[in-house]
């Protein structure tokens, strides 16, 4: 068991975390969730003994207290971070790299069988063996710094953001790997953006906002909730979908022509009618001009469209003198006033 008491932690004047109290239990995978800067690096490294909590605070590993020890004691304690960036030795091989993973006393003892015994949950990183870190693909590096940590047997595994700058597929392979290493039985706090991945892996979920612990609570049930399926997965809520339901027409003819967008500032998008064509001064009406604009309009441009001015029935001898309305045919349905005449 991992357990927070009431840490706080400040850079200068800013607090990043706020009396942050929870328990992280073992053998699970416990995710943290937040937003940028709402705190979550912070708290894997506070909790690594990169970053010092303020006085009063208590870290407390298998009911001892780590608050105080350094980085080194930690990762000999149990408990391993794979930081973002991966922080690789890169101009070492990746089987050098492994070996250093094992570098706590009672790690040491196991290298041998800890060695193929990561080699056989990354196959890519056997197959790489030999090869310099720095030369490997992002999702390979990535890889290497989660079979490093390992290396150390570690109790505990914190992993910050393993999937920043992969690509989908990538992703996928790390998760299905990471699938594999919870399954094992290995307790996790993982620190994620995509948090569709994270919550499959999840048991529990703790919410970060702005340094303080929003909520807590199990995979589904962050599922359920409306500002976290809202926030982070991108999901809507039944009272919004009932809501959508029963929109005017209007408004669903919106989003459909913004690909499911609507911008609030826009006038409305109303359909022609022949008495609201024309303003009494004889100007197109600016909510028809809207229409050619998928629902916005310029309110400094000419007529938009020749649609929206009564056609005459013969054609002004002189063409430059020809109302904007109809010279705007030659520019899409703009006019610039400042443009000459332009001979057909």
């Amino acid at each position: 068991m991992l357990r927070l008491e009431h840490v706080s932690v400040a850079y200068g004047k800013h607090e990043a975390l706020h009396d942050v109290s929870i328990d992280i239990p073992a053998a699970r995978t416990t995710v943290i969730l937040g937003a940028n800067g709402a705190g979550k690096t912070t708290l894997l490294k506070t909790i690594a003994g990169l970053v010092r909590a303020k006085p009063g605070a208590r870290i407390l590993f298998e009911d001892k207290p780590i608050e105080n020890e350094p980085p080194h004691r930690i990762v000999a304690a149990g408990i391993a971070l794979v930081p973002e960036g991966r922080r690789l030795f890169g101009d070492m091989t990746v089987i050098d790299n492994l070996k250093l993973g094992s570098y706590p006393e009672r790690a040491r003892a196991d290298e041998v069988r800890q060695l193929e015994k990561q080699l056989t949950t990354f196959p890519r990183l056997a197959e790489r063996r030999n090869q310099l870190a720095k030369t490997m693909s992002g999702g390979e590096q990535q890889m290497l710094a989660i079979a490093r940590a390992l290396m150390s047997e570690p109790k505990f595994l914190l992993l910050d953001e393993p999937s920043l700058g992969l690509s989908p597929r990538l992703i996928k392979e790390l998760f299905a790997t990471l699938r594999t290493i919870t399954k094992g039985g290995q307790a996790v706090v993982l620190v994620e953006q995509n948090a569709h991945q994270s919550l499959r892996l999840a048991d529990i979920v703790h919410v970060l906002e702005n340094g303080r612990i929003h909520s807590s609570g199990t995979a589904a049930e962050m599922q359920k909730d409306a500002a976290i399926a809202r926030a982070y997965l991108g999901l809507s809520t039944e009272t919004e979908a009932a809501s959508a339901a029963v929109a005017p027409p209007q408004k669903a003819a919106q989003a459909a022509a913004a690909g499911g967008f609507v911008n609030p500032f826009a006038r409305t998008i109303a359909p022609a009618r022949d008495d609201m064509r024309h303003s009494p001064e004889g100007d197109a009406d600016l909510t028809q001009r809207g229409q050619t604009m998928g629902g916005f309009y310029n309110p400094y441009a000419r007529a938009v469209s020749n649609n929206f001015a009564p056609k005459k029935p013969e054609a002004p001898a002189d063409e430059a003198a020809a109302p904007a309305h109809e010279r705007g045919d030659l520019s899409g349905g703009f006019a610039n006033p400042y443009a000459r005449s332009v001979e057909k």
